[in-house]
């Protein structure tokens, strides 16, 4: 008896021990679960051995950085930063101070025929410690949902909590025709591009997307976006840009309303070209619901602050934008770009140049550090700014050229830059404007600026906010310009 009681003893204290062990475990894990603030998803791996694959496997690290930025709770760095670790093995510590996050998910694509392996590996990324690892095997057609189940698998392992919305949103509708989705794959690819040329190309990707399979919301969000970009770098007129930019966001609305990029775009197309700022600061905030870690959205939307008047708030979203991807170049020029619409130009220049000293090829960086140059009246810095960015912003920059040299008082400049516009098939009637105001004739501008209001040219919507235009405002033609796009008047 005193036998049986000893073992029944010993039973219960084992029994015991194990259930405070797992207790303890589940504690450990839950307590791990909260310390997830942040999440880097590494490129993923292209395992076919052939490079010409590379736009299949960038596409699947694309879709798993959207769907984990839809998670609210998490910090999850972007595709531009992301991507600069592209064939690079560094250490995974160094890695996780380098992005400031705390887990990292790594892993591979491998296509073969009709059939797509994805495996995914999640590690904690101070230690380096393997906290997870899984294997998913699907139809070629159905990738996209794939990997959306591996997403949403990721964030049950970090314990992230989805809101039915998110979840919702998550669930990646798949492609029926493997050759739509290629198309779609090969145009998002081109579209991160970013260059003329490229954007051009995702057009005509997105296209044949749409053509073969038009019932996906995503090809048609794409095709926004691509249009948008091409009327922002004044590529394609107003009409030829964002009419068809919000017929294509508005398709994939009436095809999934949980399409982030398309209320972005379709925020872009009513802040730009509609001029209807309250339907644009709407969309924008949608979108940043749906996906808190949106950069293209936050950018955004800061852009209309600051044209709005709200410079102070325009600057703070961007440097929330920036703890999102803080390697991308085109994220330190937005925060660049919003405290020269602040006025705050030695924070501008200071911003623009570690962009330009690291890649000289990057535009967006001399043009900003230009036009701040220009208003701290160092004018031979500022048009060699504009200048190493010539060959990329084309007729952009001869427009700013010229008007800073007007502002510099070299009037022979200025002149010369109006006829190196004039020798191109579609001039924006605001760069023409801006010239003439430099040059202190004032009816020849607002001549321009009525023909820009006419064409709807984007940057008016800029006009309270642009200091080349300050010699104008208390002229009442501007105020009753400023009054009839529809902007604050002060």
């Amino acid at each position: 008896m005193r036998l049986f009681a000893g073992i029944l003893a010993i039973g219960l204290t084992l029994v015991l021990a194990g259930v405070l062990f797992l207790r303890s475990r589940d504690h450990r894990a839950r307590h791990d679960a909260r310390e997830v603030h942040s999440l880097a998803v590494l490129p993923l791996e292209n395992l076919s051995g052939d490079p010409s694959q590379d736009y299949f496997a960038d596409g699947m690290t694309d879709v798993m950085i959207t769907d984990l930025g839809q998670i609210g709770t998490l910090r999850v760095i972007s595709r531009t930063s992301a991507m600069q670790y592209k064939g690079v093995h560094k250490p995974m510590p160094q890695i996780a101070r380098e992005l400031n996050v705390d887990v990292v998910v790594e892993g591979s694509v491998m296509r073969s025929g009709d059939r797509v392996r994805i495996t995914a590996q999640l590690l904690d990324a101070r230690s380096d410690k393997h906290l997870w690892a899984q294997s998913y095997e699907g139809d070629l057609r159905n990738v996209l949902g794939l990997q959306s189940e591996v997403a949403t698998t990721i964030a049950d392992q970090v314990r992230a909590k989805l809101t039915p919305q998110q979840r919702a949103a998550a669930k990646t509708q798949p492609f029926l025709n493997p050759e739509a989705q290629d198309a779609y794959l090969r145009g998002h690819y081109f579209a991160e591009k970013g260059t003329i040329e490229d954007l051009q190309k995702a057009v005509t990707y997105f296209g044949q997307a749409i053509k073969r399979e038009p019932g996906k919301a995503s090809a048609y969000a794409g095709l926004a976006s691509a249009y948008i970009s091409l009327g922002h770098m004044i590529y394609l007129s107003p009409q030829q840009a964002f009419p068809p930019a919000k017929d294509a966001a508005l398709k994939a609305l009436a095809l999934d309303e949980t399409s982030e990029e398309a209320h972005t775009a379709l925020g872009n197309v009513k802040f730009l070209y509609d001029w209807d700022f309250a339907g644009a600061e709407k969309e924008f905030q949608i979108a940043l619901q749906l996906n808190p870690n949106s950069v293209g959205a936050q950018s955004s939307y800061a852009s209309f602050l600051n044209a709005m008047g709200h410079p102070d708030e325009a600057v703070a979203r961007v440097e929330q934008a920036l703890q999102i991807d803080p390697l991308s170049f085109a994220a330190i020029t937005d925060v660049a770009w919003q405290l020269y619409w602040a006025r705050r130009y030695d924070e501008a220049i200071e911003q623009a140049r570690k962009v330009a000293e690291i890649d000289p090829s990057y535009f967006p960086a001399h043009v900003c550090l230009g036009l701040s140059y220009e208003q701290k009246h160092e004018f031979s810095l500022a048009i060699a700014e504009l200048g190493r960015a010539t060959g990329f912003c084309r007729r952009k920059c001869f427009g700013l050229i010229g008007q800073v040299s007007a502002l510099a008082a070299d009037r022979t400049a200025a002149i010369d830059a109006l006829q190196q516009l004039k020798r191109r098939s579609y001039v924006s009637p605001w760069l023409v404007a801006v010239v003439y105001s430099e040059l202190g004739d004032k009816n020849t501008a607002f001549v321009w600026l009525e023909k820009a209001y006419v064409g709807r040219e984007h940057d008016l919507v800029f006009s309270n906010v642009w200091p080349m235009f300050d010699s104008l405002r208390s002229d009442g033609r501007f105020k009753d310009l400023t009054r009839r796009i529809g902007l604050p008047q002060s």
